[in-house]
């Protein structure tokens, strides 16, 4: 199974609460393009993350609106920051870790920032079809000139998603992958590292 790879940026998806207060109340977003996931999409709108070391501007949002307020970013911009965001799956927001979200009229502080766990999306039918289930840890091979297997990825199975091998930024760059290479999942195989 070859599998498409999408890389994200650091990014926030807002509650419809916090959006109005950070933009103003009925505020539509403007969308810059269509993401992977359907439905989702890449708004022109940002917003600048602060606390308590330092900041970072121009962290784009992705609607449309959510439940709960999540702020996803880099391994490294917890050094940025001054804080310690834990690796968990998107959604799960649970323990996240406090930080301030400054709007252009307004600005919210709480616990909103996680690094979002490598993660893939398929449909029901496609994780059946790969002898896998929503919730299962996999492994992820991409042949590359810097070829890198992924370990613990986390398999999210929903009628509603596309294939899509999530990673982000830093992950992406550290392995040379670009949005569109593939990724390959063998099933039952044991990899291995030869020394030489």
């Amino acid at each position: 199974m070859r599998i498409p790879i999408g890389i994200s940026n650091r990014h926030i998806h807002l509650s419809l609460g916090d959006a109005e207060k950070l933009f103003w109340p009925g505020y539509q977003f403007k969308k810059l393009k269509d993401i992977s996931q359907p439905g989702q999409f890449a708004a022109e709108e940002s917003v600048t993350l602060q606390w308590p070391k330092w900041k970072i501007e121009r962290v784009r949002f992705v609607g449309p609106t959510r439940k709960t307020t999540q702020v996803e970013i880099m391994l490294g911009d917890n050094f940025v920051l001054g804080i310690n965001a834990p690796i968990k799956v998107s959604g799960d927001t649970n323990g996240l870790e406090y930080i301030k979200i400054i709007g252009p009229v307004g600005e919210i502080y709480g616990p909103f920032a996680l690094v979002a766990e490598r993660h893939l999306h398929c449909t029901v039918k496609e994780a059946q079809e790969m002898g896998i289930k929503n919730g299962d840890m996999i492994k992820l091979h991409v042949w590359w000139i810097r070829g890198v297997v992924f370990e613990n990825v986390a398999v999210r199975a929903r009628d509603d998603y596309a294939l899509d091998f999530h990673i982000d930024i830093e992950e992406a760059n550290a392995a040379w992958i670009k949005t569109g290479d593939r990724a390959e999942m063998k099933i039952s195989e044991q990899w291995t590292v030869k020394s030489e």
